[in-house]
């Protein structure tokens, strides 16, 4: 719904404890900055029990909400959202029934910061991170909360999930996140809500120096630190959206739009064709909250509540070819499956033994989640040998090892057996080219192929099945490809 408008008195209460001296509003100072942990004075990280509450048009929060589903947390922490439209006392939960939080029972956010401070009568922010418990805010410090969810909270982490912030890169990381805040996600406000002149130029010419900076460090690497995201492309990508969508014209942030960066927007566009980041990024929600919301409609002088049309969000899919930069398909970095043959996990598993290991546990499932995320893992294992073969003809390089046989045994099951009872249907070994090489190649040797008679292997697993698994012990007749 359209609020009538207020002058720029409302943009002056709403940041009255941040608006300096001189002219400029600095960073909020946040109320809730104590840590997760099971030290004496940190929240303990307990699953089902906090509640992270974000507004879409909100960078600081999408970095967190990001963070959240990549690493799977959506499991163990729930999410609320609020309006995109700020009241007199802060943000609302108007999108839900009765216009309160189903889990918190709350109308305004606010309420629960006055749970902790009664007398408070500062600014609500988002993100914040719930305790259901007592009901009070536990944390809304936003640049260290993806950092807690990547730590504190590793234990409850989906199968699989990325490593996003990874120890030997840590001090690097730490540090260009509070350049990417001052520089980028904090600094084109100080463009966008500048109160004189000089205020907004000196905003200006900083924030384009630092997006050609980093415009010039990808240059040569697909994302901030190499091949794979981190905790650090999620805090840049979530002002690049909003760049594009309405801080280039709102902002007056006009220089340059983001297109017309070289590197910087393919690279948005890579992560935003990335699940996690795709899936929580709402452009005509950002777009709306900006030009729409009461305190913004005062600073920009919208009095009749237009937003902008423009622009064409649709070019976000355009491919972005920036996969050249690292030579490989995958985005993240998953513990224990990059690397080469010889490389191990934290269990000291090879990635041929983790390939086993997972097909006999998608095999073995006894739940739906638990065969899809084993599924999962098999084909990535399997996309990432793929990939490992196509420059040697075996794992090691030229010289048939141990590891290779043992690869071969699987693949020679897989089309026969795998692909069928197990439910790994995505694709046939044939269908990947270098596996396929691969295992022909190795089975064209006379000891391989003596020892390898498909329709007696399959015939024996399947008449071995008991009367539950294969009642009337049926033998399929398809799948013998080698």
């Amino acid at each position: 719904m359209k609020q009538g408008f207020e002058g720029i008195e409302l943009f002056e209460r709403t940041f009255q404890q941040q608006i300096q001296k001189n002219g400029e509003v600095g960073e909020l100072k946040y109320l809730f900055r104590k840590k997760f942990g099971d030290g004496p004075d940190e929240w303990p990280v307990e699953p089902n029990r906090y509640r992270l509450i974000w507004m879409p048009g909100c960078p600081y929060a999408n970095k967190a909400v990001i963070s959240w589903k990549i690493l799977g947390l959506d499991k163990v922490i729930s999410l609320g959202t609020t309006g995109i439209l700020r009241s007199p006392k802060g943000w609302v939960f108007s999108e839900d029934p009765d216009e309160k939080d189903p889990v918190l029972g709350v109308h305004y956010l606010h309420d629960i910061y006055t749970r902790t401070y009664p007398d408070y009568t500062g600014r609500s922010t988002v993100p914040t991170i719930v305790d259901t418990v007592t009901g009070e805010a536990a944390n809304n410090d936003h640049l260290y909360i993806p950092t807690y969810f990547a730590t504190a909270w590793k234990a409850y982490h989906k199968k699989g999930a990325p490593e996003l912030y990874p120890e030997e890169l840590r001090p690097e990381i730490d540090e260009l996140n509070a350049w990417i805040l001052k520089r980028i996600n904090s600094g084109v406000y100080t463009a966008g809500f500048a109160r004189s002149q000089e205020a907004y130029e000196a905003g200006y010419r900083d924030f384009f120096e630092a997006m050609d900076e980093l415009d010039k460090r990808l240059e040569d690497r697909r994302f901030l630190f190499g091949d794979y995201i981190t905790l650090s492309d999620i805090h840049l990508y979530v002002t690049l959206v909003r760049f594009f969508v309405t801080y280039y014209q709102l902002f007056r942030v006009n220089r340059s739009r983001l297109q017309d960066f070289k590197n910087l927007w393919p690279y948005a566009r890579d992560l935003y064709q990335t699940e996690g980041f795709r899936d929580y990024t709402f452009f005509d929600l950002i777009k709306r909250h900006y030009q729409t919301s009461p305190h913004l409609r005062a600073l920009f002088g919208n009095v009749y509540g237009i937003y902008a049309k423009g622009p064409d969000v649709d070019v976000w899919e355009l491919p972005h070819g920036r996969e050249a930069l690292s030579g490989k398909k995958e985005k993240f970095l998953i513990p224990g499956v990059q690397g080469g043959q010889g490389d191990a996990n934290d269990n000291g598993l090879s990635k041929v033994e983790m390939l086993h290991q997972a097909i006999e546990r998608a095999g073995a499932a006894r739940t739906q989640g638990e065969y899809e995320n084993y599924y999962q893992r098999v084909f990535y294992l399997l996309d990432d040998l793929d990939e490992q073969l196509e420059k040697s003809k075996f794992l090691n390089g030229n010289m048939l090892t141990e590891a290779d046989e043992d690869l071969y045994e699987i693949l020679a099951r897989f089309d026969v057996i795998y692909y069928f009872d197990y439910r790994l249907n995505r694709n046939h070994i044939k269908d990947f080219k270098n596996l396929w090489r691969f295992v022909n190649e190795i089975h064209e040797i006379s000891e391989f192929k003596k020892n390898t008679d498909l329709g007696k292997i399959k015939n024996d697993y399947y008449k071995g099945l008991s009367d539950v698994r294969n009642p009337y012990h049926i033998v399929p007749l398809g799948g013998e490809y080698l």
